[in-house]
């Protein structure tokens, strides 16, 4: 994703902005917290917004991401056609190999040069810009997606591209994207981005099982399915994070092709353990619901020197590699902005040389 200028916008603004980009991604707010289950935001299904101070510094998207929020929700939003943005908030919220796998839900395009890698890593990457991954050339890195249905440009045939269906706003070029994708060696993909947030896919738990039985489960048996991206804030006023995801299962009534559940965390460089703990909610989460695997799709931090966000991706990493349930994770993001893995030359800085160390 490129940076845009950085703005200081209400958060109703920033909702505005997201529904009008069809690709938009990460925002962080800056605003109080209450603890958990007390954010005020609108929530998926929503007009209504935080009355935080929103700073916008990226924009993300199926072509474009962006950088983190830091709500007492830390979430990330992702649209489906043009820029991401990042938003932080005094709440921090929390994206298989068979092509048959399910969970107890049958929950049921552009130039592309996916592949499908063989690599048995599990590290991965998310971007907006494809010619920014030549970064990682020669790294454990062994997939890659954009929040779109097709990759944007040409990947590293080490790569395997993951197309997402980022939201209903990107449904007129998800059949097509997804079929070239999957046909270039796709054999996975994403459903719906941080459909609990309002500033992003926004759907609810029925609507989200409706559209994902109708426009996800079709590729079973083709590839691997994702459950929504949900975020790691927590409260059911509106439906946040797990209490969300929960729903979404209830409404698949059995029906969703789900084959592993995809999240997102960001909170303080300081938090690692609480990280290690939101992990295990998913992956608990995720097998009462029938579903073995997980994917980090998303994470980063908040605060924290770059010292301190540099040892939190090194343990945060030893640490999802060495869970089993854990498959597949992605560190927001490559690219040049605060938090991010690159240097504004395009080589890996101490955060990116943290995460494929």
């Amino acid at each position: 994703m490129s940076p845009i200028t950085s703005n200081i916008v209400t958060i109703l603004a920033l909702s505005s902005t997201a529904l009008a980009l069809p690709r938009f991604h990460r925002h962080q707010v800056d605003g109080a917290w209450g603890g958990a289950g007390s954010w005020s935001w609108g929530g998926q299904g929503s007009d209504s917004s935080p009355s935080a101070v929103v700073t916008t510094t990226q924009a993300e998207s199926p072509a474009a991401e962006a950088t983190t929020t830091t709500t007492s929700v830390t979430t990330a939003a992702v649209a489906t056609s043009a820029a991401e943005t990042t938003t932080t908030a005094s709440v921090t919220v929390h994206t298989s190999t068979s092509s048959t796998a399910s969970s107890t839900a049958s929950t049921s395009t552009a130039s592309s040069s996916s592949s499908s890698s063989s690599s048995s890593s599990k590290l991965g990457l998310s971007y907006n810009t494809a010619s920014l991954l030549s970064a990682f050339d020669g790294s454990d890195a062994a997939w890659a997606y954009n929040w779109a249905a097709t990759p944007d440009g040409t990947l590293s045939s080490d790569l395997e591209f993951v197309p997402m269906l980022w939201g209903l706003k990107t449904l007129d070029v998800w059949a097509d994207g997804v079929a070239s994708s999957i046909a270039s060696g796709s054999k996975h993909v994403l459903s719906f981005n941080e459909p609990d947030l309002s500033a992003q896919s926004n759907l609810e738990p029925a609507a989200a099982a409706e559209n994902h039985i109708k426009y996800l489960n079709p590729l079973a048996g083709q590839v691997e399915i994702g459950s929504p991206a949900v975020t790691n804030g927590a409260g059911t006023s509106p439906l946040l994070g797990l209490d969300w995801l929960n729903s979404f299962f209830d409404s698949c009534d059995g029906k969703c092709q789900v084959d592993f559940v995809a999240f997102h965390w960001y909170d303080a460089a300081t938090n690692i353990d609480g990280f290690k703990s939101h992990v295990q909610d998913v992956i608990d989460a995720a097998a009462n619901n029938g579903v073995s695997k997980v994917w980090l799709t998303e994470f980063g931090t908040t605060s924290g020197t770059d010292d301190e966000k540099a040892s939190f991706i090194s343990e945060a990493t030893d640490f999802l590699d060495s869970t089993a349930a854990v498959e597949r994770y992605a560190y927001f993001m490559v690219g040049d902005g605060s938090g991010q893995l690159l240097s504004s030359s395009g080589t890996l800085n101490t955060l990116g040389e943290a995460y494929v160390s």
